[in-house]
């Protein structure tokens, strides 16, 4: 239940809020209303890489949960862009990603050592992802992405005052 409550706070504090601020464009009402999170570990000697592809969300946050000092060699991120340019981003020890889903993307193999992720998700109601970007006039206002799910898809305006 801890753990379930945790990944709730985390998802509507900041998950949800800074993936409609990056990408307003992609995030409407509902289109990031449910969640799911996991975690990866690479090692020489088990998941030593991620071949590219696109992940089944409309957002994705991606943390490096190694602690400074826990080191380890290759493993970089991968982004590549429309034109087919590959970037590639060192990923280290608690270093946040936050991307598009449909972004493709992959991580190259790790040498030595190991590497921790956690990974979040924002999709839409029964695993709706959408696609096409929202034109201007469409797009959530700067309340609506900063806002809280209150229960029933009802959303309130998070000011970061607590009501005494």
């Amino acid at each position: 239940p801890e753990l379930l409550a945790f990944r709730k706070m985390l998802v509507d504090r900041y998950v949800r809020p800074i993936g409609r601020l990056l990408f307003p464009q992609h995030i409407g009402a509902g289109d990031d209303e449910e969640s799911f999170a996991f975690t990866i570990q690479y090692t020489p000697g088990g998941d030593v890489r991620l071949d590219e592809h696109r992940d089944a969300s409309v957002v994705t946050l991606n943390v490096n949960l190694n602690l400074p000092g826990e080191n380890y060699t290759g493993s970089s991120i991968y982004f590549v862009d429309g034109d087919g340019t590959r970037r590639t981003f060192d990923f280290d020890p608690g270093v946040a990603l936050f991307h598009l889903g449909a972004h493709r993307h992959g991580a190259l193999p790790i040498v030595d050592a190991e590497r921790h992720n956690l990974v979040v998700w924002l999709f839409g109601r029964d695993g709706y992802v959408r696609m096409t970007p929202y034109g201007e006039g469409a797009q959530l206002t700067p309340e609506e992405r900063w806002s809280r799910d209150r229960g029933g898809g009802t959303y309130q305006f998070v000011t970061g005052r607590r009501k005494s």
